[in-house]
């Protein structure tokens, strides 16, 4: 897509009030767009911060708090309803709350943008043929979000933009929301399709395997762990690839020019300087050997598993049944999760047949979430 050809939106509604969902509003507001944001009551606080201050406060240790217009409401159904174009950007156990709400007020030929881990464009898609609605809006959603942030009080966030590496896609493929993503997001590139972006889920490929990879240290003691330093060692490294490998394969299967793996695309997103002679040393070398995860007794509720490996790995592993593309890695994860936390994750994860697109084969599932019809 040509940059020139990308024309920012005259105003945008974000949907939900974490570090992604503030980040975006903030992004946009600084480039001039008139923000919206909107959350339920449970949210109030950051709702309340931002409509008292009337801005979105960002913190950056080399030039201080830089401050972005927006609008807070704590009536997501009626900003929903009021918007042209809106940006959904909570987790994934949140897709099915949002989707359910934009089936039921979103008019007909606006614009959504899931912004986060893939899933919430097929969540949509669900719950409008669950309303007996036709796919009259123009989806779209990115693979994962264009940064790193956290929210480190209401209404304030720390935040950094990725280089690249991060894709959008649509249903129906190609629409004006995916054009309006990459202009929202200039490090954003369009891709062929949303299964595209649903199995190029970097949290889930590289969040599992050194937790249960490290179990010992995970939960020993409250403290802090060196997830992808100390715990990503060669043999956990050689875990992270062998997923990335089956995912590879499935996107082969499907016939996607985009084979980029995980490891070219930590350089992409500017965690890596270049690449190394292993994934190992491409990691070590990169900016996560410095982060850390807490560990403790109730380590194993962190996202990195609870959300990672039922939204992300069991919908991954299902695609992959569909298409005739073993994915005994990820089935190994998702087993080993489900018996270290006690949870049928198989039984409770989100899979092709959540959304209805189960027995479709190959072609019947790149048909359907192409035009949105199934």
């Amino acid at each position: 897509m040509n940059q020139d050809s990308r024309e920012l939106p005259g105003a945008v509604t974000v949907l939900g009030t974490g570090a992604g969902a503030l980040s975006s509003a903030m992004e946009a507001s600084l480039a001039g767009v008139d923000v919206t944001v909107a959350d339920f009551e449970r949210f109030r606080g950051n709702i309340d911060a931002i409509a008292e201050s009337g801005v979105i406060k960002l913190k950056a240790p080399w030039h201080g708090i830089t401050e972005a217009p927006a609008t807070a409401s704590l009536d997501p159904a009626a900003a929903a309803a009021a918007a042209d174009v809106i940006i959904v950007s909570v987790p994934a156990f949140g897709h099915d709350t949002f989707a359910e709400l934009l089936a039921a007020h979103a008019r007909p030929g606006t614009q959504v943008i899931f912004a986060g881990e893939g899933g919430g464009s097929l969540a949509l898609v669900a719950a409008m043929n669950r309303a007996g609605r036709a796919v009259d809006l123009e989806i779209a959603e990115l693979n994962s979000l264009p940064y790193g942030a956290r929210v480190r009080a209401p209404g304030l966030i720390t935040a950094s933009r990725k280089v690249g590496g991060t894709i959008a896609a649509g249903i129906p493929a190609g629409n004006a929301a995916v054009q309006t993503a990459c202009a929202l997001w200039p490090s954003v590139t369009a891709a062929e399709s949303v299964l595209e972006t649903v199995l190029l889920n970097f949290n889930a490929i590289d969040h599992v395997p050194p937790i249960l990879g490290n179990l010992g240290a995970i939960e020993g003691g409250a403290g802090k762990f060196l997830l992808w330093g100390v715990g990503a060692s060669p043999a956990v490294s050689r875990f992270i690839g062998a997923i990335d490998e089956e995912l590879i394969e499935i996107r082969r299967t499907l016939g996607f020019s985009n084979l980029k793996g995980y490891e070219e695309y930590l350089v992409e997103q500017g965690f890596a300087p270049e690449l190394k002679d292993s994934l190992h040393a491409t990691l070590q070398s990169s900016a996560f050997a410095d982060s850390t995860f807490g560990t403790g007794p109730n380590a194993l509720e962190s996202r990195y598993v609870t959300e990672d490996v039922p939204y992300a790995l069991c919908l991954m592993s299902s695609i992959g049944a569909e298409v005739g593309v073993p994915t005994p890695t990820i089935d190994a994860m998702i087993h080993l999760a489900s018996i270290a936390t006690e949870t049928d994750y198989r039984a409770q994860g989100r899979t092709l047949a959540t959304f209805g697109l189960a027995g479709l084969g190959r072609d019947g599932l790149l048909r359907a979430t192409s035009t949105g019809q199934w």
